[in-house]
């Protein structure tokens, strides 16, 4: 066009030719680098493997693929001069590598995948497996090897962030007072005794009598992508009983305490008052009667329904104490 903008190369190209052949822009899906060692290597490489395909192969990974990708399928000449499919390159004839472009977002991680073209069993034996995948120190691309005669596609993930404490403070509310513009991280780990907020959701109080203790705490939504269950339908008599609403998202806190040798943290479904003392508190909704409920679950087990805890409203908080279960927190009120 008038700016000088050009189409990508085209969707399938053939490189040979000893040395390096890098920055190969294949039909404007991936950047493929290779560098053949020896005489005689050649690789036919084609962008947008038909999706319908690739869509078939079984994927159990963490995240979501991300449609389209590139295939690569390597030959070197036999005894007889003929082209001879290789699986994978090996080291002595040559090196590859692949590159796709990164998301933007700074919390979305990416990780590289691949079948095998031509597995041992048939093509019913295809199936996603993980590359140990690099992001460039620009942050515009994620890499990794590409050795193997088969399709390449990434995968990505959202992964919210995880923000380490020090002990009894937080970035949020210096000394204890305030607030600020920028919301409390949304899921932190506590490993000291101190006053925390969270999400924005919940603020949690710990008093720590022995070493070893640290907590994880997350918001908690009716449905998330943390884990599988949905707190929606874990039975409870507050609507039915109290005539009282649930206000969400909740608070999920899980107990860890160091145990073994070496000493490792171990999730612990229930804490005592001699390990520590814990509490939380949420907002309370001005002239509504407040009570926290919570549900077991220690990221394994669920232990329905909820169940109520003491609450005292104050200065327009409704806190329960202790917390001592390994469990979701969330308001009711009425």
């Amino acid at each position: 066009d008038a700016s000088g903008a050009y189409a990508p190369p085209a969707y399938h190209v053939e490189i040979s030719g000893l040395g390096a052949h890098n920055t190969n822009n294949i039909g404007g899906v991936c950047l493929y680098d290779v560098e053949f060692k020896v005489d005689g290597v050649r690789v036919v490489a084609d962008a947008e493997v038909p999706i319908t395909e690739s869509k078939i192969v079984p994927f159990s990974g963490d995240g979501n693929l991300l449609f389209p990708g590139c295939r690569f399928v390597y030959y070197k000449k036999d005894a007889n001069n003929n082209d001879v499919k290789v699986n994978p390159l090996a080291a002595a004839d040559g090196t590859a590598k692949v590159c796709f472009g990164a998301n933007p977002d700074y919390y979305f991680q990416e990780t590289i995948y691949y079948y095998l073209q031509d597995p041992e069993g048939g093509v019913n034996n295809r199936v996603w497996a993980p590359l140990p995948t690099t992001l460039t120190t620009d942050g515009k691309l994620v890499c990794a090897d590409a050795l193997y005669t088969g399709v390449y596609m990434p995968v990505g993930k959202l992964v919210p962030p995880v923000v380490q404490l020090p002990p009894g403070q937080n970035q949020f509310f210096p000394g204890g007072l305030g607030g600020s513009v920028l919301t409390p991280p949304s899921s932190i780990t506590i490993t000291g005794s101190g006053t925390y907020a969270v999400g924005g959701i919940c603020i949690i109080k710990t008093l720590y009598k022995i070493t070893g203790l640290s907590d994880t705490v997350a918001v908690e939504y009716p449905k998330n992508n943390h884990y599988t269950e949905d707190t929606l339908t874990v039975p409870s008599d507050a609507v039915e009983n109290i005539d009282g609403l649930f206000y969400w998202p909740g608070c999920h806190i899980v107990h860890y305490l160091k145990t073994g040798t070496p000493l490792t943290p171990t999730i612990q479904d229930q804490t005592t008052p001699e390990q520590g003392d814990w509490q939380i508190c949420f907002a309370a909704i001005p002239g509504k009667t407040m009570t926290l409920y919570y549900y077991r679950d220690d990221l394994t087990t669920i232990a329905p329904p909820w169940t109520a805890l003491p609450t005292t409203t104050q200065n327009g908080m409704a806190c329960a104490d202790p917390v001592d279960f390994s469990a979701v927190y969330a308001p009711v009120a009425k």
